[in-house]
């Protein structure tokens, strides 16, 4: 009782009111695709909800690829380079943003209309639709967390959640609902919040125009001319410097998709969808607990960013490091002790026969949180290559031992390589951040 009450007055007195907005988003938005989640697996067959559970790791991978790109940057940038006209900078972002997501649904295009098995058709199909509409979203969300203004982020996640769950109410209720209907639902209302948060935001770039910050902007080049020309010279600026960063970072994010990603495309080609459908059942009890860690996370790059002395950031690192290990850990007791009531509550009489793996895969909210606070402390400080070191010795130790894990033992297979990488990544990430990533240059 002492420490959970030493952990509560903790949080109440050093976390200001942006975090709870912070989690407040990501409740609702995390609260939305968990629902959405165990509803289909509920209604679903095994074989169209596994299609469906491969769709969403496609997307991630999707994020994962934004991320070092567009996010990342727009992330460290936005408190430092270009502090003094972060409106204007974030707008020529979210065109980059369009630009990216668009090309790579030309390609998803492609992928639908040479697959012969309509399940995976309509799933690439769904996937062309949610793809951008979803990564759009994402980044005007994370541009409210780069100017520490969460709470119209949450704002925003008040309209998707409603917009999303009626909707996919409705397409039950008519029998519509599937992995293509479902995807394209959720990229419906991902568009809905992420225009109302963008115009919102528009607001921001209107006050600093009347701040008369034209020639004291940092970084970007001097605003001479009209239309499409000072568009086009913005825009190289903003591609030179994230692609500067992102040259590094992106292969950071490509490592951290194989560790993702791996064990749901191993399983799918030797054990079926089915087991990754089961896979995904277990993922899904720690969406709530993930949701929380990534309200808190969003904000760690531009807080560790602020930091003026190595004092200072060692602080913040740890204090976030406490609060993210006793929630990890907590959560694992939880999902341990109930896991059969968990599984019977979420899915009824699916997936019981696997409920038990939840005692192993409950521990990853705690290795996760804590890689998040440590790799986000490197990031903060633009140690990169450092980053793709720890993400290299964790891939080749994943593919190496889970190949052998997933074809011997299926779905526990996967557990055990899943639990066993992100200890790797969480002991390696701590180690190479108090050894190189204290240290303010």
């Amino acid at each position: 009782m002492p420490t959970i009450l030493w952990i509560s007055n903790f949080i109440r007195e050093r976390f200001p009111s942006r975090f709870a907005w912070a989690v407040l988003d990501q409740g609702l938005y995390g609260a939305s695709n968990f629902l959405i989640n165990i509803l289909l697996a509920r209604w679903l067959e095994p074989h169209s909800y596994g299609a469906f559970a491969l769709g969403w790791a496609i997307l991630n991978i999707a994020y994962q690829i934004q991320n070092p790109l567009v996010i990342e940057p727009m992330m460290v940038f936005s408190s430092n380079r270009f502090r003094q006209a972060p409106a204007t900078y974030q707008k020529i972002v979210v065109h980059l943003n369009w630009i990216l997501t668009l090309s790579a649904t030309a390609v998803i295009l492609l992928v639908a209309f040479l697959q012969s098995d309509p399940t995976f058709t309509g799933m690439y199909l769904g996937l062309a639709v949610a793809m951008p509409l979803m990564l759009y979203s994402m980044l005007v969300r994370r541009v409210c967390y780069a100017n520490l203004n969460p709470a119209l982020a949450a704002k925003g996640g008040l309209i998707y959640m409603p917009v999303f769950l009626s909707s996919a109410l409705l397409f039950n209720h008519l029998s519509w609902l599937n992995a293509f209907s479902a995807l394209c639902l959720m990229g419906f209302s991902a568009l809905c919040s992420g225009l109302w948060v963008e115009r919102s935001l528009g607001r921001g770039l209107v006050a600093e125009s009347s701040r008369g910050l034209g020639g004291a902007r940092v970084g970007l080049p001097p605003q001479n001319g009209s239309g499409l020309g000072r568009w086009f010279s913005l825009f190289r600026t903003v591609l030179r410097n994230h692609w500067g960063y992102g040259r590094w970072s992106l292969p950071a994010s490509l490592l951290a998709v194989v560790i993702a990603a791996f064990p749901y495309l191993i399983l799918s080609h030797i054990s079926g969808l089915a087991a990754v459908g089961s896979l995904r059942a277990l993922e899904n009890t720690v969406l709530p607990v993930y949701s929380f860690m990534n309200a808190f996370g969003a904000l760690l790059i531009p807080i560790f960013a602020r930091a003026r002395t190595t004092a200072e950031l060692t602080r913040v690192v740890l204090r976030y490091a406490t609060v993210f290990f006793f929630t990890g850990l907590l959560a694992w007791l939880v999902l341990a002790l109930l896991h059969g009531w968990i599984f019977a509550l979420l899915y009824g009489e699916n997936y019981q026969t696997i409920s038990y793996l939840l005692i192993a895969y409950g521990a990853l909210p705690l290795l996760v949180g804590l890689s998040i606070v440590f790799l986000s402390a490197l990031r903060s400080q633009e140690k990169l290559r450092w980053i793709i070191v720890l993400y290299t010795i964790t891939v080749a130790f994943m593919v190496s031992a889970g190949i052998f894990l997933i074809s011997h033992n299926g779905v526990q297979g996967a557990v055990m390589i899943q639990v066993s990488s992100n200890v790797l990544l969480t002991v390696l990430a701590a180690l190479v951040w108090y050894r190189y990533g204290r240290k303010i240059a």
